[in-house]
């Protein structure tokens, strides 16, 4: 069993890389550090080759060098990728036998520079236009023992549902000017706060709340409630600071309910832990949402504004989160298994995800956040 330590160690700097993805090295490097990898890279590849994203522990030319000539031949990829699905890990021993990978030009003239013999895939995306992985390589002739093949089975839906988030992300970024302005058009409120709680970024929809203040407020930069103070600074603490645990401090993510003036439920407060404690940056964010929302309406209107679904489009999608199945999700709707293909392949194209699984694991993360 992996060592809990060494996952939080790897989780870290991986969801931390979602706001801040210029910190998806410090995953690669610390996913290299308890696997004892030499190498660790991001690579895409499709059918015409491929290209390196990132990577750690080799001499950046080789990026260049494997996109120019070698990622058209790579044995691992063109055996392997036909294995592969979001969240899954694959071994290249298991693709490809290391005397045969030791007669191909790939090894020979590439990999050998690093005496690079066996490499781990997490995979991140696959669908007909290529595939997404994170790589971890090592030198010599010995392998990944099961407690690290364990580590990196774990890792791996993680860094699917991560890169995801990131794409979506992406997406959103090249219809505004920057992530600033993403969270200003937000109709979720959130704080993004520093590791003493104080506020560092806020958009639109929390600046309302603030202004109503029946909830609500800033003391001295730190969001406070109204009504019972105690329950959202401790909620807060335990995200920037952490709580005791076997004798370390742990950060964690948690959720209370803010009463109104009349004591009533009004906001559901929801903080999550982004990189280390202590570190300059954002340490946590914290969504607000009013109790009872989303309704159905504001279900199918995210999915409207986030992707530009069709009223018909968003229904369907939906139908597919409740149900699971393609088939009663159509009954549901009140329309034939063809036509809800049809709507279903329109979505894939608009989302940019492929499969149901995917759809669906991206439909639940953006009715988790709405929600």
């Amino acid at each position: 069993m992996p060592d809990g330590s060494a996952l939080d160690a790897v989780l870290g700097p991986l969801y931390a890389a979602v706001l801040e993805p210029e910190r998806l090295g410090e995953f690669s490097a610390a996913l290299c550090a308890v696997t004892g990898s030499q190498v660790g890279a991001v690579m895409a590849h499709h059918a015409q080759g491929g290209r390196l994203d990132l990577l750690v522990g080799a001499d950046p030319v080789h990026m260049a060098t494997y996109e120019r000539e070698y990622a058209a031949e790579n044995p691992w990829m063109l055996r392997g990728q036909h294995l592969m699905a979001p969240g899954m890990m694959v071994d290249s021993d298991a693709v490809l036998p290391r005397p045969e990978l030791k007669r191909t030009r790939y090894y020979n003239e590439y990999l050998r520079l690093s005496d690079i013999q066996q490499s781990l895939a997490l995979c991140a995306k696959a669908d007909a236009e290529g595939v997404v992985v994170a790589t971890l390589s090592r030198s010599g002739p010995g392998a990944f023992d099961d407690t690290e093949i364990a580590l990196v089975r774990q890792v791996a839906p993680h860094w699917a549902n991560a890169w995801a988030i990131l794409h979506r992300l992406r997406t959103l970024e090249r219809r505004v000017e920057s992530l600033e302005a993403a969270m200003e058009v937000s109709p979720l409120a959130m704080f993004m706060l520093d590791g003493h709680g104080r506020v560092l970024r806020r958009n639109a929809a929390t600046e309302r709340l603030l202004v109503q203040g029946d909830v609500l407020r800033l003391e001295q930069g730190r969001p406070e409630a109204q009504g019972q103070p105690l329950g959202l600074r401790q909620l807060v603490h335990e995200a920037v600071a952490g709580v005791p645990v076997d004798g370390r401090m742990q950060r964690r993510a948690g959720k209370t309910l803010l009463k109104d003036a009349g004591g009533h439920g009004a906001l559901v407060a929801d903080i999550h832990p982004l990189g280390e404690a202590g570190l300059p940056g954002a340490a946590a964010v914290l969504f607000l949402q009013p109790v009872g929302a989303p309704t159905e309406h504001d279900q199918l209107r995210t999915l409207r504004l986030l992707f530009g679904l069709t009223p018909s489009e968003a229904t369907l999608a939906c139908a597919l989160l409740r149900q699971g199945d393609l088939a009663l999700a159509a009954a549901e709707c009140g329309i034939t298994p063809g036509t809800a293909q049809t709507r279903l392949k329109l979505v894939y194209d608009k989302t940019g995800v492929r499969g149901q699984v995917a759809l669906i694991r991206l439909l639940a993360a953006v009715a988790a956040v709405a929600g």
